[in-house]
């Protein structure tokens, strides 16, 4: 990240929000309320060199950042005379929302000691071993990698894994990074990058022929990194109302549609019991282990109604663990 980015970001940030920047203006941002607001940023990080072009906010440096904003992002910010900067019916989209979120990540890793005593993030397990930039790099240049993988028994039976990989795609999901690979011997594979990876290195050597990869086509009927032989199918779950809005704004998976809401959406007291507190979801996933814990995270809040057979197989691993504490 560069701090004309930085500066940018600020830019595009406080236009589209003023309000969490302190400017009311019926949605309009005047140039004076902008530079004091990115004044105010640089002041309070005077000793961080991210920060440094957040003070170089004149007229004609917002300018030449808006013509970057509209070209980078697509987004259009207009001005109106007397009144300032604003975006007509701005919509934060899949991409900007992205970029929105993997800034701030950064910028709470780059504060992360400043800032111990006020933010707390989520353990990784990305191993000291792997260096994420070579590796974007090497998928982007189709070089192969050679990696020594010593399983779990949920992988592949404890056995270890060498050999030569094109590097497909890296994904982090519940705390833990992910490096999907490939080679003839073992398809496409799902490497943890935590301590089972014992080696993992960039060759020189580009792969012969490669394949394509298309994470949003080969996640598309899963929940979590793993696939499985099982067909994806139709998966009616019933939610309790208190959990119903959360899972609204949460969805378990990108096929979510809901059903029916519940009858009753705010009780005091959950009965479940009566039916009018359920409402009811489903969802176009494979039945896999990653969809069985998924579900059974959600307590007595959600329950599986239909296929039969998906019912039984969360109901089997219920009364398996029942009988630990008998």
């Amino acid at each position: 990240m560069t701090p004309e980015f930085l500066r940018r970001y600020y830019v595009l940030r406080i236009i589209s929000n003023p309000k969490v920047y302190g400017i009311e203006k019926n949605g309009y941002v005047p140039l004076s309320d902008l530079q004091n607001a990115l004044s105010l940023l640089h002041a309070n990080n005077l000793e961080d060199a991210l920060y440094d072009k957040l003070s170089q906010s004149s007229q004609k440096t917002i300018k030449r950042d808006l013509n970057k904003i509209k070209s980078y992002y697509h987004v259009v910010v207009l001005h109106k005379r007397n009144y300032g900067y604003y975006i007509d019916e701005f919509e934060i989209g899949p991409a900007l929302k992205e970029v929105y979120e993997k800034t701030e990540l950064y910028l709470l890793h780059h504060h992360a000691h400043a800032w111990k005593t006020h933010v707390t993030t989520a353990r990784s397990s990305l191993s000291s071993r792997v260096d994420l930039v070579p590796l974007i790099q090497a998928i982007e240049q189709q070089v192969l990698v050679h990696i020594s993988y010593s399983g779990w028994y949920d992988d592949n039976g404890f056995q270890t894994i060498t050999g030569l990989f094109q590097p497909l795609h890296i994904k982090e999901i519940n705390k833990a990074w992910y490096l999907m690979a490939n080679n003839k011997q073992y398809g496409v594979y799902a490497f943890c990058l935590d301590e089972r990876i014992k080696m993992l290195q960039i060759t020189k050597h580009q792969v012969k022929d490669p394949i394509s990869f298309t994470p949003e086509a080969y996640f598309k009927d899963v929940i979590g990194i793993l696939k499985s032989s099982l067909a994806p199918v139709w998966i009616y779950m019933q939610v309790a109302n208190h959990h119903f809005k959360y899972l609204e704004a949460n969805p378990l998976h990108h096929s979510q549609e809901i059903v029916s809401v519940p009858k009753r959406q705010d009780t005091k007291h959950l009965d479940y019991t009566n039916p009018e507190i359920w409402g009811e979801i489903k969802v176009f996933v494979e039945p896999n282990y990653e969809f069985l814990m998924e579900v059974l995270k959600y307590n007595l809040w959600v329950k599986v109604v239909s296929p039969l057979s998906i019912k039984n197989y969360v109901k089997h691993h219920l009364e398996l663990m029942l009988d630990y504490y008998k």
